[in-house]
């Protein structure tokens, strides 16, 4: 008669990501490599000359302004959208039916890009919503000498 032992235990994996009892503990910054506020900074950047971005607490907004007293805040929604706060007024000067990029989708209170998520890169999720501004403001970069991106 043959007796089969039975096998040990799996030995759970320890690295970054796992602890010893297998649940996932990304260290800070691994999950989430950049925060709401740096896709602000980085839309600043940009659209250039006269657009600056400020921080929100933690760094869960941020509030980009620009020349003519326009400020978009960005915030992530309950559903876990990208979001773009933003108010209009009877003269700002802004094009009435803006012709938004592919993907973006109108809210309540602004816009958010359909499916964005941190996964997209910082450098793309700023190109795409910087268009978006540029679009809802009639923005052209040559109106303030800021540099073509």
């Amino acid at each position: 008669m043959t007796t089969v032992q039975p096998e040990a235990p799996a030995t759970p994996v320890v690295d970054d990501l796992y602890d010893e009892d297998g649940n996932y503990t990304p260290a800070p910054g691994v999950e989430y490599p950049f925060a709401v506020s740096d896709v602000a900074r980085a839309v600043a950047r940009l659209l250039g000359k006269g657009w600056t971005a400020e921080s929100g607490a933690w760094g869960t907004t941020g509030t980009v302004s620009g020349p003519d007293g326009a400020t978009f805040t960005f915030q992530v929604d309950y559903e876990a959208d990208l979001c773009v706060e933003f108010s209009r007024s009877e003269d700002d000067g802004w094009p009435e039916s803006p012709e938004l990029p592919e993907d973006f989708h109108e809210w309540d209170h602004g816009v958010h890009l359909a499916l964005a998520c941190s996964a997209d890169g910082l450098d793309y999720l700023a190109e795409k919503y910087a268009d978006a501004i540029r679009a809802i403001t009639g923005y052209a970069p040559a109106k303030t000498d800021a540099p073509q991106v």
